[in-house]
């Protein structure tokens, strides 16, 4: 008998896409699962196209007013039901042997992975190009086991590609609210300071870059960073990589023209 997963969908006004993502989640090989759409406030159609999906394992949650991906995530965290828990962008899609595969992996693995992930792909901003995430040269063994120095220097596992053991959540928490954008990094960094990472080392996720993405305010993203400075500053410097990530942060500020300012946030402890 399969395990069940709860899969989360947040959602905000994204009426011509989630479809789209729901579908890709009702395409699985892997048929043991619950689809938890939290609806952060929308204002356009998008209860109207979910009631149009007929599948009772579909779960719709209306939020009265728009609160951001982390508090819709939360929502559906506390919502769930099962003991494994997946996430899916409203504007992403799985591929279809996606659960069968981590699901596979974890029910393989001993009871210290924590989470389970794979690759993800898509097109730039631009739609010219392809990307991959993480990208393919990185070595096997820096993308799976005790991830956790490698993870303070590199952004690689996207909330889309993972699963995690309910119990795992339980111990470090939801998704911090009062961050703004890379949410999903910081929560993940928790994850990885406790227990090892898991790795299907196959593209399951396709990603599409929407204009009206978290992920394109620069600035949020460098406040962010700096902030994961604040918090892993002993860790990074008993690393070695503290000046390697100060210096990438204050390249991208410069570029940005705030280059004064991060590099004065880099000197403080941060509260968020």
């Amino acid at each position: 008998m399969e395990t069940m997963v709860s899969v989360i969908i947040p959602t905000y006004n994204r009426a011509d896409m989630i479809k789209r993502a729901i579908d890709s989640v009702l395409r699985q090989t892997y048929r043991s699962y619950e689809v938890i759409v939290v609806d952060d406030g929308s204002t356009d159609d998008t209860g109207s196209v979910i009631a149009g999906i007929q599948d009772a394992r579909i779960r719709y949650i209306a939020l009265m007013e728009n609160q951001g991906v982390a508090h819709a995530r939360n929502v559906g965290i506390r919502e769930a039901r099962y003991d494994y828990i997946a996430f899916l962008d409203s504007d992403d899609e799985w591929m279809p042997d996606k659960l069968e595969l981590q699901m596979r992996l974890f029910q393989n693995s001993s009871e210290d992975i924590g989470m389970v992930y794979c690759r993800t792909g898509g097109r730039t901003r631009d739609g010219m190009s392809r990307f991959v995430c993480p990208a393919w040269d990185f070595s096997r063994e820096l993308l799976e086991g005790d991830m956790f120095r490698f993870l303070l220097q590199q952004n690689v596992i996207g909330t889309p590609a993972v699963i995690v053991r309910r119990d795992c959540l339980e111990q470090v928490g939801g998704f911090k609210e009062t961050i703004q954008c890379l949410e999903d990094w910081e929560w993940i960094l928790r994850i990885a300071g406790r227990w090892k990472i898991g790795f299907v080392d196959q593209v399951l996720v396709e990603v599409h870059k929407t204009s009206g993405s978290v992920s394109t305010n620069t600035t949020w993203h460098l406040i962010v960073r700096c902030y994961l400075v604040s918090l892993y500053r002993r860790e990074m410097t008993e690393a070695g990589i503290l000046n390697d990530v100060q210096n990438e942060i204050l390249d991208v500020a410069g570029k940005t023209g705030i280059y004064d300012e991060v590099s004065e946030l880099l000197k403080r402890e941060i509260e968020l």
